[in-house]
């Protein structure tokens, strides 16, 4: 019997947490994905771009976009689900059933175990591959040139090797008037000109050819092939009825780019790539380091020998080793003196600062080596928090849980980019960067949690009225501190 009812409980709380779940987090990937589209709608515009490129973009830009819809998701369906539950009094007659409060979580906290799976394979596998794919087709979109569109009175560049300048466009959309091309082939564009009263413009069938044709034109042509054209400027006028030329439009189409010359970035590579990277830059740290000490051995070498030989001589009884020296060679040993400081001095700043770059580097790859983890154990950190919370405030729906959601993503949110950033300088160790939002946010966890197990309110307003009452007491006495002075 008492299983059955525990096999209800589980199935009431999963149906009422999945659900929740699943809306909340694709309401989370639209509203970022808005936010997305917001951000690269300048590249998209104008550029003739085909239905199937711009979903493929949506579909490879919502890999990247998981770490953060998933957070926010599971804060607000756990703060839905165990509010819903307080507020119905469904938990307080769970309770009543001598269940704890554990015990109701269990169920849901087991999803996000197999969440945090989940989560840890998207972050090491799919998003690593979708960011390539996205960035590759990015590219390509943002080096595709304008879709085809010619303007009244405005010259179009975009067809290579010539430059077409029309004054007015019939309604049709088809016949043009006083119509202007100038063919660059030879690197100028005064060389060879067309110009013509009227014409008309038609693609072919599968848009890859323009077809022009002019009518009651001249054309204007200077033999450049001629041996003696820089002495008489020989040239070509002639005049048209008719005439047809052809532009190739295949150079508007979208080119793809090899996905090979995106990889090696840090945020495309997997936990084993990474690890490799990680332990290639070190091995290049070491033997930076050993030929830096090869390179500056001999300027301490040649020092010590100076010492040891100074030394062996007796009568060098100043203290100013130049003063021992003829006056005639101590300029000859101050400027090779000086020359061998600026020499190890320039060594020292070009070794510091590569030594520098390859600390940072390395460092980037191993705060992203930590962040296929900290995604997993966040979530499991957030549910904990959002879950008893939820218990306390005892709201359902999506009014005050999606208020107290979004603070606490946002705080999230910030203190992970915090964390990131001083992992990325070096201003703390890597580990306590990428793991800082965890860290900050499990004691408040496991406060709350201890709250809600407890029925106890999330804060004692009696205490904070006591407080007050204090403050109250020391300010009047302050105050007539002042009035007798």
């Amino acid at each position: 019997m008492i299983n059955h009812v525990l096999k209800k409980l589980n199935l009431l709380i999963l149906k009422s947490f999945v659900g929740p779940f699943v809306a909340t987090f694709f309401i989370s990937m639209f509203l970022f994905l808005m936010h997305f589209l917001w951000k690269y709608i300048d590249e998209f515009v104008g550029k003739g771009l085909e239905w199937t490129t711009v979903a493929k973009l949506l579909f490879y830009a919502m890999a990247d976009l998981i770490p953060f819809a998933l957070p926010l998701a599971v804060l607000l369906s756990s703060l839905m689900t165990y509010g819903n539950l307080a507020e119905t009094f469904e938990l307080v007659a769970i309770k009543s059933a001598g269940i704890s409060l554990f015990r109701v979580l269990m169920p849901s906290f087991l999803v996000m175990i197999l969440l945090a799976f989940i989560a840890f394979y998207i972050s090491n596998i799919i998003i690593p591959t979708a960011t390539l794919e996205f960035k590759a087709l990015l590219w390509d979109v943002r080096n595709k040139k304008p879709a085809f569109n010619i303007q009244e009175g405005i010259f179009y560049n975009e067809i290579q090797n010539y430059s077409i300048k029309v004054s007015k466009k019939e309604k049709d959309g088809q016949t043009i008037r006083n119509v202007i091309i100038y063919e660059n082939k030879n690197e100028n564009p005064q060389l060879t000109i067309t110009r013509a009263e009227w014409g008309t413009m038609k693609l072919t069938q599968n848009k890859r050819i323009l077809l022009f044709t002019l009518y009651n034109g001249i054309r204007y042509e200077e033999m450049t092939e001629n041996v003696n054209y820089f002495k008489t400027y020989p040239h070509n006028t002639f005049k048209f009825k008719k005439q047809e030329m052809a532009f190739d439009l295949t150079q508007l189409d979208l080119k793809k780019t090899e996905k090979d010359l995106f990889k090696g970035h840090y945020k495309l590579m997997n936990v084993v790539e990474l690890n490799q990277e990680i332990d290639s830059l070190n091995k290049e740290f070491v033997k930076k380091k050993e030929q830096y000490v090869s390179y500056t051995r001999p300027y301490f070498s040649l020092y010590s020998a100076r010492k040891a030989h100074l030394d062996s001589i007796t009568y060098l009884d100043k203290k100013d080793i130049i003063q021992n020296f003829e006056t005639e060679n101590r300029v000859n040993l101050l400027s090779s003196a000086q020359a061998s400081i600026r020499n190890l001095k320039s060594l020292l700043e070009v070794n510091q600062n590569t030594f520098k770059e390859l600390q940072s580097e390395e460092r980037k790859y191993r705060v992203e080596l930590h962040k296929k983890y900290t995604l997993s154990s966040v979530l499991l950190v957030l549910f904990l928090l959002a879950a008893p919370l939820g218990t306390i405030i005892r709201k359902g729906g999506l009014g005050l849980p999606m208020v107290v959601s979004i603070l606490m993503f946002v705080f999230y949110y910030v203190v992970n980019m915090v964390g990131d950033k001083m992992a990325r300088e070096g201003v703390v160790p890597v580990w306590v960067g990428a793991w800082l939002a965890t860290f900050a946010l499990l004691p408040i966890a496991i406060w709350i949690l201890k709250k809600a197990s407890d029925d106890a309110p999330l804060f004692e307003m009696d205490r904070f009225a006591h407080i007050k009452d204090k403050l109250w007491t020391i300010l009047k006495k302050i105050n007539a501190k002042k009035q007798t002075a």
